[in-house]
Order: structure tokens, then C-alpha cells, then sequence
């Protein structure tokens, strides 16, 4: 099992979070964000799961990560992409109308679902929750599957000594 997914997958995530400029409008709350915003790696974006200990102005949070949930056999393996979408109870209602975490996700699942940028074939949305990180904050939790390979090439552990060559 190669598991360079957990840092490939996470790495282009972080790309189309700081690039898309629907999802960087909504988690700033500002119609001016310049994208690409970069910034916001390790301040509103999280290649990991994170709840913020002490937030003194209401924020927008997304955070994700990658599981193996199964392994089907010696050539193929699913990968589990999990995004965390949170906002302070002062951002949830959008001035247009309608909820930030349900834009957020509409946005994010725009981008992922179908995506041939993650494993094999496409990337397909398994679930939406919702979730309560911290106190004054709502969120959402995106869960998508692919299916990727488990060995690109031979091992490189020597043959035993027992075996033909």
C-alpha cells in the first residue's frame, strides 16, 4: 500500500479550496477576496481535523482528511475524503438569503463529486451530516469514496532465500 494519498489528496483539496473563488468568498465573508488565497491555509482551511479552542470573531472553518476504510484486496483499496464545513452561529444566514454551511456545501460538492482528480474513475459523495463542533457553531461533514490501486509496482523487499527466482 503506497498511502501517498494522504498527502497527495490533502495537497489538491488545499489547491481547490484556496482557488475557487465561490468557496474563498464564502468561508471570508467577503465579496473583495482575492483569490488565489493562500492565506488561508492553517488559518480557516485544515489538512486535518480541527475545532478551534478560543475563536474571538465568528469564523468559517473547512478541514478534511482521508481514511483507508477498505482494503479490497492486493490491487485496490477506498479511500474515504472527509470535509468539515463549520461557522459561527453569526455567519449561518447569508444576506441573499438561505444558509452558509448549505452554500459551502453545494460548493464544495460542485468541485468534488464526479472529480477525476482522486483515484481511479470518480470521486462520489456518500453522505452529508450535520455536525456541532464547539459551542456557537454549526457545520457539516461531506464524505466522499473513491476506489485507487493498492501496489503501483513489485515490492521492494528482497525475494526469500526459499523461493525461485
Amino acid at each position: 500500500m503506497m498511502l501517498d494519498e494522504f498527502f497527495d489528496y490533502k495537497n489538491k483539496l488545499m489547491e481547490i479550496f484556496c482557488t475557487n473563488e465561490n468557496i474563498v468568498k464564502l468561508v471570508t465573508d467577503s465579496s473583495a477576496a482575492s483569490v488565489p488565497a493562500y492565506d488561508l491555509r492553517y488559518t480557516q482551511y485544515y489538512p486535518y481535523e480541527f475545532v478551534p479552542e478560543t475563536v474571538h470573531d465568528g469564523l468559517t472553518f473547512i478541514c478534511f482528511d482521508v481514511d483507508i476504510t477498505k482494503v479490497y484486496n492486493k490491487t485496490f483499496y477506498r479511500p474515504t475524503i472527509y470535509i468539515w464545513i463549520f461557522t459561527h452561529k453569526s455567519k449561518l444566514r447569508l444576506p441573499e438569503g438561505g444558509a452558509r454551511l448549505d452554500k459551502l456545501a453545494a460548493e464544495i460538492n460542485e468541485e468534488l463529486n464526479g472529480s477525476r482528480f482522486f483515484g481511479l474513475g470518480t470521486l462520489e459523495l456518500q453522505m452529508v451530516e450535520r455536525f456541532v463542533p464547539v459551542l456557537d457553531y454549526q457545520g457539516r461533514v461531506l464524505v466522499y469514496e473513491a476506489k485507487d490501486v493498492n501496489r503501483y509496482a513489485p515490492s521492494k523487499q528482497p525475494v526469500p532465500s526459499n523461493r525461485k527466482n
